[in-house]
């Protein structure tokens, strides 16, 4: 049980864009007020609640009101999760947990549209907040790398790296925040059954068992289509944060498949994990496209069942 919260505890952090607390904390409180408390549990929810009522007031600036404002959403899409009359769902970090995140996005579009804040001034402010955080990490690394032979290279070096990262954060935030909010609810889940002595539904899912309705197919072939269609910016701007939000959810089920077949044939233990950690870190582009392959190929083939009948043959 520990590794699986400590994993995605990792995994979490990793995507930290935006409130990292209290996307935790808030999802937890909820998950302890609202499935069978006992007295402990209740007022170890209703501390957390209040932590996270007291982090997403008094917001410094725009970009953080926004993140406070998507924390507040994330809690509503909880709630429509734990409350909805789905009894497959219930108890199902993965169904459930995607659910939650769905809603808490639908009601983020309608904000958007009922209000005058736009999908532009949200780019600004992640521009804005983005780039004050880059110019901090330039300032770190001209301090230390100004006296190296060929220290302002590198430095040119990093500074485009820096800027492009900026502005790839910056288009693609709303499906970054979404894969941070998955991964937030895993966390909270995790920590939920940490902390209940009886809990409700199931645990954390192992890598090799990440999997999640076939249907969620056509969200690729609609960023696919949103991409493509000539002429329209905003559109492609859609497009691509679709692309980004599915492709990363495909990408995980890709390489869950690779744990499986690796698992499957006898495959595994520390030394191999860290050797697949080296590779993962070196060979980037190619272990994503090879994950994201299996993962949405996994649609109609079913490569662990394969491997499963393959192996009892």
């Amino acid at each position: 049980m520990l590794r699986f919260v400590l994993g995605a505890l990792t995994y979490f952090f990793a995507l930290a864009f935006v409130s990292p607390v209290a996307l935790i904390t808030g999802p937890l409180a909820l998950l302890l007020l609202f499935q069978r408390p006992t007295r402990r549990e209740t007022f170890i929810g209703l501390l957390f609640l209040a932590f996270t009522v007291w982090s997403v007031t008094g917001a410094a600036d725009g970009f953080d009101r926004v993140a406070d404002a998507w924390v507040c959403l994330l809690m509503g899409g909880v709630a429509v999760a734990l409350g909805s009359g789905a009894q497959e769902n219930r108890g199902k970090l993965v169904s459930g947990g995607l659910m939650a995140v769905g809603a808490a996005g639908t009601a983020a579009v309608l904000v958007v549209l009922a209000t005058p804040f736009s999908w532009h001034e949200l780019y600004w402010l992640a521009t804005r907040h983005y780039s004050m955080l880059a110019r901090v990490a330039q300032e770190v690394m001209s301090q230390n790398l100004s006296n190296l032979p060929n220290g302002s290279e590198l430095l040119q070096t990093m500074d485009a790296t820096l800027d492009w990262m900026v502005e790839m954060v910056s288009r693609l935030l709303p499906a970054l925040v979404l894969l941070q909010s998955v991964a937030a609810l895993a966390m909270a889940w995790g920590l939920y059954r940490w902390f209940v002595r009886q809990p409700e539904g199931e645990p954390l899912p192992r890598l090799r068992d990440f999997r999640f309705s076939d249907q969620l197919i056509w969200g690729v072939v609609l960023s696919l289509v949103a991409l493509v269609f000539p002429g329209v910016q905003s559109l492609h701007l859609i497009g691509g944060n679709l692309a980004a939000f599915f492709g990363g959810l495909y990408v995980v089920r890709g390489l869950g498949i690779v744990a499986s077949l690796a698992g499957a044939a006898g495959v595994g233990g520390p030394f191999v994990a860290l050797l697949a950690s080296f590779l993962t870190i070196f060979l980037m582009p190619v272990v994503m496209i090879g994950a994201l392959a299996l993962g949405v190929t996994d649609t109609w083939v079913d490569w662990r069942k394969l491997a499963l009948k393959a192996k009892k043959s």
